[in-house]
């Protein structure tokens, strides 16, 4: 499946039904392309390497779950490897585990060519609205990239607040009461967010590359444009590395809530045995078989005995809470 945009100077946008043009399209100089190839056919993935020219490296890498950003400059087009939130796999009120898709991108003077699995990223989907609904204003391969990028690191904040307020959540619950189920979300939320700091840290660099102007392709006037999407993803990735931390104090916070909780059972057991330990030893001196025992036949050797467990008990107990160990 694939979705093929033109731009032209004169006569504004349209969409093209046919693949063969691309050749002729791209010859015309009034005329900007967006190719977005969305889970392709082998035929429909041959334009890659048949009307663009692309580098075979590059072109396999984007047929191939790559695994994490990156960027490579050819002669005559720039191919990048970002990474969007996979909004489809998405239910923070019930898992923490977030996933990514990913985005291949081929950026030339007058075309945009992406490439992605199926379901599209948000940011992808968002932008063909944009670009059908934007009549004739005029599109540049610059443009585009930068409202691509834009609607992808802006679609990253929100999901980090609500892991951030899920984590704070967790560790609240976990403070009150340290239950297992906790932990498993914890350590969910644990993965997934190591999962998004070792992709913001590869695609970082990348965004620093564009915002910084180390490409001929994006011209000074639009650095700023760059910078800011730059700026917000360094928030992303501040935020990673700040949710990480707190994942890992949340596991330490449910460890050592359950030593406690287990060195308060053993408090009350030992406070048990230790009041039972004299009561065991009374009941043991007065069980003793001998003939010749002072109060073996004593009327009230029996209210005595248990009197002296009771009396003894209480005592224990007075003491204990006064030693505040109750």
């Amino acid at each position: 499946m694939f979705t093929l945009h033109v731009f032209h100077a004169q006569h504004g946008h349209s969409l093209e039904k046919d693949l063969s043009r691309i050749a002729a399209l791209r010859e015309d100089p009034e005329i900007t392309i967006w190719l977005d190839l969305d889970g392709p056919s082998e035929a429909e993935a041959r334009v890659l390497s048949d009307a663009f020219h692309f580098h075979p490296l590059a072109i396999e890498d984007t047929l191939q779950d790559y695994g994490h950003p990156k960027i490579d400059t050819f002669e005559d087009h720039v191919f990048i490897i970002v990474h969007g939130i996979d909004f489809s796999r998405l239910n923070l009120d019930k898992t923490l585990d977030v996933h990514t898709l990913e985005l291949d991108l081929f950026i030339g003077p007058r075309y945009v060519v992406t490439h992605h699995g199926d379901p599209a990223l948000r940011s992808i989907q968002d932008l063909h609205k944009d670009v059908c609904e934007a009549g004739h204003r005029p599109w540049t391969a610059v443009r585009i990239l930068h409202r691509m990028l834009d609607r992808l690191v802006d679609n990253f904040l929100p999901v980090m607040d609500q892991i951030g307020c899920k984590l704070e959540a967790l560790e609240d619950n976990i403070i009150h009461n340290p239950a297992p189920d906790l932990l498993e979300q914890v350590l969910e939320a644990k993965k997934s967010i190591q999962r998004i700091r070792r992709m913001t840290a590869h695609q970082r660099l990348i965004l620093e590359s564009l915002a910084r102007g180390h490409l001929e392709l994006i011209p000074r006037e639009s650095l700023a444009f760059f910078r800011d999407i730059y700026d917000h993803f360094v928030r992303v990735a501040d935020l990673a590395e700040a949710y990480r931390e707190g994942a890992q104090s949340a596991v330490e916070a449910y460890l050592s809530m359950s030593a406690n909780k287990t060195n308060d059972i053993m408090k009350v057991l030992t406070q048990i045995s230790t009041i039972m330990l004299p009561l065991t030893f009374i009941a043991g001196i007065y069980g003793m078989n001998f003939d010749h025992m002072p109060e073996l036949h004593w009327v009230l050797g029996y209210p005595f005995a248990v009197s002296l467990m009771f009396v003894t008990a209480v005592a224990l107990l007075v003491w204990f809470r006064r030693r505040r160990w109750l």
